[in-house]
């Protein structure tokens, strides 16, 4: 069994003892990935659900980066993982978070979309629902050199798929993601033309049964991407997945990789306390999520 999480509304507000002069790339950051999916049902709950917590009680635990997945559903967007259904609006996600950051405005937060389904249209459909849901002024302006100061009571927009060409879109997009593997070439780019290196784990599976060598090949390469980071120049942005699954179809065991990955990155982080970058996680406890907040102590 996963250690059961209870969300701890101390962390509501954990960003207030950084510094102002802190790069954001520098802050440690604990997320969640397909963070929508505490509410996906049966029968697809044991092979799509990859979280407990509703994405409220995550805030209130201490993560502050999100993965959405958009598709276009009922006349509007909604939050899926894969075909499963997180019955869940982009649009109430979007004002939970806006409503976060009025009563926290220390506090900032990083959003990644990846689209679920719909191909283009979702995308700017996406694009447009950010635009009109969240204030100008809580949206950050993306540099490479970008501190505390500049995000506090504002979102960063990670956009995973690029919107056409001419529609507006907040944050950056990212250019050459790895999937399924590691990569140091990435970059982050914003419709302003700034960009910035970002180094990428997301080995996310083995495409087979083969758990073991699964297992122990996603911890080397998230623990490759640990030391690296640990000496990164400050212009360099890092997302290190703990997520992943074992298995194939109906035998997807995402439960089996986060009770491995978690309790390594754990022991990992009793005796090292450097900068780990984002650090996206499948069912993560609570002693988990407050010892990467700790590496920013």
């Amino acid at each position: 069994m996963l250690p059961f999480v209870c969300a701890q509304t101390a962390n509501g507000n954990w960003m207030s003892s950084l510094q102002d002069t802190m790069p954001v790339c520098r802050v440690s950051i604990p997320g969640t990935h397909d963070s929508g999916t505490a509410g996906v049902r049966f029968p697809m709950r044991h092979y799509a659900s990859t979280q407990s917590m509703d994405l409220g009680d995550q805030w209130d635990a201490g993560i502050r980066f999100f993965d959405l997945r958009p598709k276009q559903a009922g006349g509007g967007l909604k939050i899926f993982h894969g075909p499963a259904d997180c019955h869940l609006t982009m649009e109430e996600v979007l004002l939970m978070f806006k409503g976060k950051l009025e009563q926290y405005p220390t506090e900032f937060c990083v959003i990644m979309t990846n689209m679920a389904d719909g191909g283009q249209q979702t995308t700017d459909k996406t694009m447009e629902m950010i635009l009109s849901v969240i204030p100008s002024d809580m949206l950050a302006v993306f540099r490479k050199d970008m501190t505390v100061s500049d995000v506090r009571g504002r979102i960063l927009f990670i956009h995973r798929n690029a919107p056409s060409k001419g529609v507006d879109f907040p944050g950056v997009v990212v250019r050459g993601w790895p999937g399924n593997g590691l990569s140091w070439q990435p970059v982050l780019v914003s419709s302003e033309g700034e960009s910035a290196g970002l180094w990428v784990q997301d080995l996310f599976t083995s495409g087979s049964n083969n758990q073991n060598g699964y297992l122990s090949h996603k911890w080397d390469s998230m623990y490759r991407l640990l030391r690296a980071f640990e000496d990164a120049d400050d212009g360099v942005w890092c997302i290190n997945h703990a997520s992943g699954y074992t298995g194939t179809g109906v035998s997807t065991n995402i439960r089996r990789n986060a009770r491995s990955t978690n309790g390594r990155l754990l022991n990992y982080l009793k005796t090292h306390h450097e900068p780990v970058g984002i650090i996206p996680m499948d069912f993560p406890s609570q002693e988990l999520i407050d010892s990467i907040i700790d590496c920013n102590r």
